[in-house]
């Protein structure tokens, strides 16, 4: 059997306590057995056992894609000529969006994600992931024909509220229904798979609507819009048929339910009543750690080890806002004002969400073997260069540096997608306490929101030539919040590489320092290692 020898240096805590007894070692135990079970099959060899879960994993991820394409949908509508002729005015011969209503279109959708998250947090974990996701789908129906049928700014503002509401309930569940039922091994790939599939909806929202800029009637952008339905629906026919998560069904003492969705999730083969038990062996061991009780409420993420934990997958969400996410968004738009061929800013666009997704395959296979921090730390680094670059271009007027600009805009993808944009959405899950997760996960979607909310509403604003008409300088403001990024996570965010969510709960308790956080060693290896001694 493998060993899962760390580092002997480093402290150990009990294997029992006055509370547990026998049964805490009995729980490290098995958390031990499971641990060294991943590392010996690897990521490969546990995909090809759990189809299922693979299969259910992506299909959850997929409600995130309605972000993506609301991204796409309003980075083309305000870039195509029809749009602006019914929500636009005339300055200097040229056809404007109001920075204001760019600012409030975008801003406020990500006012509806941050209520949505919240009220998704109370939901899930009451009610069950499932019903969040039916609950979603049925909002963001809602809100996509408010959108459509919309002829002045105010009611598609409504709508752009109400379909924020479903992005906070669909970003919240994604990544939380798929770290839950995903086995350690293929947890990072299911988790960052929600960034491929918010690039996905971008690119499909940016493919749609370069066949629409030469259309001059109001069908130009209605159709943009009214692609966004097909989300909900096969989200809420999804949630008709998916097994719940069971480790929702095991806290809430459901122990036959949680059975029956093991047995769904996994092959006929596969052995459901070993995995149900280190199931309840992680929730049990936390439970024990973290002294919390059963019934927890938003006030629990923020005591003890927990405010630590919440932090971090709170903070992964400011770091990819403030890496650029609102500029890059605006380049479209940006772009088109500023003199380049609409075609080649649909082109470009394009080719850097195509560059982007393949970014994100790239993150499955390397986040394994390089480990988030070392991605998130580069990543941070190499888009704040690539924003630096784009502010001295901004300071020249001529069309070269109007051409660079275009094209670093679009294709910063290739730095972000497999770097930041990945592993955030891995860690955000990764680092949150089982007992509170669904609670975490939607204060982490509430942040990324809320700051959203602050870029975009910021940019518009920068970069509008009837406003500050900063152009391409506007990238120093992103820059220097990538720098302030690139401080915090250094300091802040820990190795999570090759971690049960019961080593964590372990290491957290201890208050261990970030950067020693890969070479800790706790009760799982330490009876891993006695094992090797005896034997």
């Amino acid at each position: 059997m493998a060993s899962l020898h760390r580092s002997p240096s480093v402290h150990s805590i009990p294997l029992e306590d006055e509370k547990n007894g026998n049964g805490r070692a009995e729980m490290v135990e098995t958390i031990s057995q499971t641990h060294e079970r991943v590392e010996e099959e690897g990521a490969w060899a546990s995909a090809k056992k759990n189809p299922k879960v693979i299969f259910y994993s992506m299909a959850a991820c997929i409600s995130s894609m309605l972000w993506g394409f609301d991204i796409g949908v309003n980075s083309i509508s305000v870039a195509l000529p029809a749009f602006k002729m019914v929500f636009g005015y005339e300055y200097e011969g040229e056809l404007l969006i109001s920075a204001t209503w760019n600012a409030l279109w975008t801003a406020m959708t990500s006012l509806g994600m941050l209520i949505g998250s919240i009220i998704c947090g109370w939901v899930s974990d009451r009610h069950g992931r499932r019903l969040g996701f039916g609950i979603g789908s049925a909002i963001s129906l809602l809100g996509v024909g408010l959108e459509y049928a919309a002829k002045e700014p105010g009611m598609l503002l409504a709508g752009k509220i109400i379909n924020g509401l479903s992005l906070g309930f669909f970003l919240t569940l994604g990544s939380t229904y798929a770290s839950e039922i995903a086995p350690t091994a293929l947890r990072p790939s299911l988790t960052a798979a929600v960034n491929l599939f918010i690039n996905t909806g971008q690119l499909m929202a940016i493919g749609i609507g370069n066949t629409r800029f030469a259309i001059m009637l109001p069908s130009s952008y209605k159709v943009i819009f009214a692609a966004q339905w097909a989300f909900p629906c096969f989200i809420g026919v999804l949630a008709m048929f998916m097994p719940e998560s069971p480790w929702y069904l095991l806290r809430k003492g459901q122990t036959e339910q949680a059975k029956k969705s093991l047995q769904r999730l996994h092959l006929k083969t596969a052995d459901t009543t070993s995995i149900l038990e280190e199931i309840q062996a992680s929730i049990a061991a936390e439970n024990a750690i973290a002294d919390i009780q059963k019934n927890t409420s938003y006030w629990d993420c923020f005591r003890g080890t927990n405010w630590r934990r919440t932090r971090i997958s709170c903070g992964m969400f400011a770091v990819q806002q403030f890496t650029g996410i609102a500029f890059y968004s605006q380049a479209l738009y940006f772009l088109g004002i500023s003199g380049l061929p609409t075609a080649l800013t649909f082109q470009l666009a394009l080719g850097g969400f195509g560059v982007a997704m393949l970014g994100n395959i790239v993150s499955w296979f390397i986040m394994n073997y390089i480990g988030r921090r070392p991605l998130l730390l580069t990543g941070i680094l190499l888009n704040g260069l690539c924003l630096m670059s784009v502010g001295v271009a901004g300071c020249f007027t001529s069309m070269a540096a109007l051409y660079y600009i275009g094209y670093v805009m679009n294709f910063a993808q290739l730095f972000y997608a497999p770097t930041v944009g990945a592993v955030s959405w891995t860690i955000s899950a990764e680092v949150s306490s089982v007992n509170v997760r669904a609670k975490t996960q939607s204060l982490a979607i509430g942040t990324n929101a809320l700051v959203s909310w602050a870029m975009n509403f910021v940019a518009p604003y920068l970069i509008n030539t009837d406003q500050a008409n900063l152009g391409g300088k506007a990238a120093f403001v992103w820059m220097a919040l990538s720098f302030v990024s690139l401080a915090w996570a250094w300091f802040e965010v820990p190795e999570l590489k090759d971690r049960t969510f019961a080593e964590l709960d372990e290491i957290f308790a201890r208050v261990t320092s970030t950067r020693k956080f890969k070479q800790a060693m706790v009760a799982s290896s330490l009876s891993s290692n006695l094992k090797d001694v005896s034997s």
